[in-house]
């Protein structure tokens, strides 16, 4: 399958407001969105853009099977209005939440819960309060697979980990700027936000 960029589009009748750019793999689309081809520079442009704190449109109709540049229209957004200000911060953090760093493959799952049961079948139950000390009764049983199982385990319970705390603490932050009624506070809960974001991935 070939790799192209996509913008998420809602459909506003003489033109579509752009939600994001993403890729058209199969882990990322889905059918609540509606996604417009974009060409390489139609998605430097909307990243650029969206990451600057503006709103986006794409004009239709279109004149091609891809947005071309001329297509896209780049918006200012007025800091009196709350509920844009609330929306493009928003989207400028999602936009930083690449599809990749967002999700586990359904493979990590599915080993994560057959290796899960592999262990519990042999007496191991893991819980959060119980991991170290169970991890530690592994690794004195001095049996090489089942040991090769924790790791594996491990590397799959990290995975799954990663992702969630990054759903948290999204949904936290998208609901602090949902509350708040200061466009000037808004932007530092998003800068935060994507300051302590790019000091973890």
């Amino acid at each position: 399958m070939m790799i192209y960029d996509v913008a998420m589009v809602d459909d506003h009748g003489t033109y579509w407001a752009v939600n994001g750019v993403t890729q058209n793999s199969f882990d990322t689309i889905d059918k609540e969105n509606r996604y417009l081809k974009l060409s390489a520079v139609s998605a430097k442009l909307i990243k650029d853009a969206i990451l600057a704190g503006n709103q986006v449109r794409i004009t239709k109709p279109l004149r091609f099977v891809e947005v071309l540049p001329s297509e896209i229209k780049i918006l200012k957004v007025n800091q009196d209005e709350i509920e844009s200000v609330r929306e493009t911060n928003i989207k400028r953090v999602r936009m930083l939440i690449t599809p990749e760093l967002a999700s586990t493959s359904g493979m990590t799952y599915y080993s994560f819960i057959c290796l899960n049961n592999e262990l519990a079948d042999k007496g191991f139950f893991i819980t959060d309060s119980n991991r170290e000390a169970k991890y530690l009764a592994i690794l004195e049983t001095g049996n090489e697979k089942l040991i090769a199982q924790l790791e594996e385990y491990l590397n799959c319970r990290d995975e799954i980990s990663r992702v969630a705390f990054l759903y948290k603490q999204f949904e936290k932050m998208r609901k602090e700027i949902m509350n708040e009624t200061s466009a000037e506070k808004i932007q530092k809960i998003a800068d935060e936000f994507i300051q302590d974001f790019y000091s973890r991935f």
